[in-house]
């Protein structure tokens, strides 16, 4: 009997342990977890289904758009309701590795939430899809807005592109979420905050086998926001024609804007790409040929190519010398008979000019004369100039990824040559040549400082909206007006005769970059008309020879396009 008592008893027991352990289990689900597990059966039922935000368009100066959205085809996949074989199926038809596939499947760490894995997809893929989608669980095609850009490569490294965010970025930057398009370069990138949109969300009641039952009515879907259009300075006409006048050169680059606030009309750079490559998603192997080739498509020669810049130094040296009064306009120095001896080198010129004075110097871009000038001047006037006026410094354009240039101030040169610099070093610079490297954009900048009435150098910029910003230089109203009349008679009757335009003064010089690694850069920068000038262009072609020859004519062919251009648009909005 006492046996049995014990053995009731330790029934009893055992069973109260049990309730108890039951009931902190139901406390802990339902109590302590419960909103865990409803989360759980909520992904189950419920499925997220984001609305992609259509990006901003992208204008030109006169509201013509150069960059905009069109619907295409993607396909995802939802992780928990597929397999192994269907993403096999799936890899067949788009023409993708099974492996690809399910290395994009991996970074999305909730398994019930749709992964883009094919963007800009065939009408054909998707149709063989939508006949199979019995056999491909978990598979689903949707339509998107993308990136589309209308003039391919005509503006590619002003604009830049967009693609997919990187696994790296999407853990640096929170307000993305995986197949997010991100801008790269250019524009794209500059504005990524503007352009983008924000996405919307509609909440889909879904099946055991992941397919769509229904809206569910107690979540209110959410609308995307488009992202805000963007106007630009940018003259896609005048683009179109710069393409067409550099179109026999392999390697070049263009800009031109107006010297009085900055506006940028031409942001050209050759070879480029074609961004709507990017939007549809580039293999690794067509990724690798883009950034390894050759011609570098990818590198906007703009604002990322340092050269020397040639002749074009001497009217700043000479802007120098008349400010400081070291020289008068009719200063000569030692006639130039083709070269001027330092110790035991001859330092060349192009050609032999006999006596000339400062102007005529400019005009036919005598070498001896401004190595002579430059030893008068000395390194650190020299250096002073070209600092004021903004060389060895970014310019401050709304692009990224621009390069600074370089100065080679005494500074400089005691480092790198320590005291076996000589005053040869100097030569060099006074003509452009040596250890000085310029962007073409931040020569166009510094030769706004002659062509802007406010005797400043012009911030440029993308975006019609921004300020204008200048800043003046410490120089004499005499000076710059000596300037700018030897740079009129540069084109009237000097090295840039073949930039003259009927109807409008040019003024600018030519020069020409000297490069170890083949033929001479052409170079010229000049702009119009002499009185309040509208455009300033410079150009440069790589490779192509003396600049009064090929790069002089092309810029004047882009000054006259501009203002047929201007003169058809105002008859038009009268």
């Amino acid at each position: 009997m006492d046996q049995e008592l014990k053995n009731y008893r330790l029934l009893q027991t055992l069973v109260l342990i049990s309730f108890v352990i039951i009931l902190i289990f139901s406390l802990k689900l339902q109590v302590f977890e419960g909103k865990y597990y409803y989360r759980l059966s909520e992904e189950n039922r419920i499925k997220k289904k984001y609305i992609i935000a259509p990006r901003g368009n992208i204008y030109d100066r006169y509201g013509r758009e150069i960059a905009n959205t069109r619907p295409a085809f993607y396909v995802s996949i939802i992780p928990a309701l597929t397999n192994q074989q269907t993403i096999e199926k799936l890899a067949q038809i788009l023409g993708m590795s099974s492996a690809t596939i399910m290395k994009k499947l991996k970074i999305e760490k909730n398994p019930y939430v749709a992964i883009k894995i094919a963007r800009d997809v065939s009408f054909r893929e998707v149709s063989i899809i939508e006949e199979k989608i019995s056999e491909l669980p978990g598979i689903e095609v949707g339509v998107e807005p993308v990136r589309n850009y209308p003039y391919g490569e005509l503006l590619c490294h002003a604009l830049g592109y967009v693609s997919e965010i990187t696994d790296m970025e999407l853990k640096q930057l929170k307000d993305y979420k995986i197949g997010d398009y991100i801008g790269r370069t250019g524009i794209e990138q500059q504005y990524e905050k503007e352009l983008a949109g924000k996405d919307g969300v509609d909440y889909i009641e879904v099946d055991v086998l992941g397919k769509e039952v229904g809206k569910v009515a107690e979540y209110r879907p959410i609308p995307p926001v488009p992202g805000k259009d963007l106007y630009t300075t940018l003259d896609l006409e005048l683009c179109d024609s710069t393409a067409k006048f550099l179109k026999d050169y392999q390697k070049a680059s263009a800009i031109a804007l107006n010297p009085q606030d900055g506006a940028i009309y031409v942001l050209y750079s050759k070879p480029g790409y074609d961004p709507n490559r990017f939007v549809h998603g580039l293999t690794e192997k067509e990724w690798e040929e883009l950034i390894n080739s050759r011609d570098a498509p990818m590198y906007n020669r703009a604002v990322m190519s340092c050269y020397p810049i040639g002749s074009t130094i001497k009217p700043f040296l000479a802007l120098a010398a008349l400010h400081k009064g070291f020289i008068q306009p009719t200063k000569r120095f030692e006639p130039c008979h083709g070269g001027l001896k330092l110790g035991n080198r001859v330092f060349g010129c192009w050609k032999i000019h006999g006596s000339l004075d400062l102007i005529d110097a400019i005009v036919y871009s005598c070498d001896v004369y401004f190595y002579q000038l430059g030893r008068l001047l000395g390194i650190d006037n020299i250096a002073e100039i070209l600092y004021e006026v903004e060389f060895g410094k970014p310019t401050g354009i709304d692009i990224p990824q621009e390069k600074t240039g370089l100065i080679p101030d005494r500074d400089y040169l005691n480092k790198k040559y320590g005291r076996y610099w000589t005053e040869g070093h100097i030569f060099n610079l006074s003509i452009g040549q040596g250890d000085i490297l310029a962007t073409p954009l931040q020569l166009a900048r510094a030769f706004t400082v002659f062509a802007n009435q406010e005797n400043g150098v012009v911030v440029p910029h993308l975006n019609k909206n921004l300020d204008i910003r200048i800043k003046k230089i410490n120089k004499s109203d005499e000076a710059l007006k000596i300037i700018r009349n030897a740079l009129a008679d540069v084109v009237e009757r000097g090295t840039a005769t073949l930039a003259r335009v009927h109807g409008y003064q040019v003024s600018g010089k030519t020069g020409t970059a000297e490069n170890p690694h083949g033929e001479d850069h052409s170079i010229f920068i000049g702009y119009a008309p002499d009185e309040e000038p509208q455009i300033l262009v410079c150009v440069f072609v790589e490779n192509a020879g003396h600049g009064g020859s090929i790069a002089a004519p092309i810029a004047g062919r882009i000054i006259q396009t501009y203002y047929e251009i201007e003169k058809r648009y105002t008859r038009e909005t009268k």
